[in-house]
């Protein structure tokens, strides 16, 4: 949930702004930095993404690109 809303925050936050999310809970906590936004192909609006998370105090790293759909939903495209 808590990196659910980050990822959602992510998604209009500038190119740059590093959105974290921390679980209290289970002590999970990570990143997602929106890096560049453009139109795939189709046209959709499309943004870069790069984050990183710690689950079990064992960090990781990705990046990707999530694209929106006609009915406003994101989705991840790799």
């Amino acid at each position: 949930m808590y990196m659910q809303r980050a990822t959602q925050s992510a998604y209009t936050a500038p190119i740059g702004q590093q959105i974290t999310w921390n679980n209290p809970e289970s002590g999970n906590s990570g990143t997602i930095t929106p890096t560049r936004d453009g139109k795939d192909n189709g046209g959709r609006y499309c943004r870069e993404y790069t984050s990183t998370t710690s689950i079990g105090g064992r960090p990781a790293s990705s990046y990707g690109t999530a694209c929106m759909q006609p009915d406003g939903s994101w989705e991840i495209q790799n």
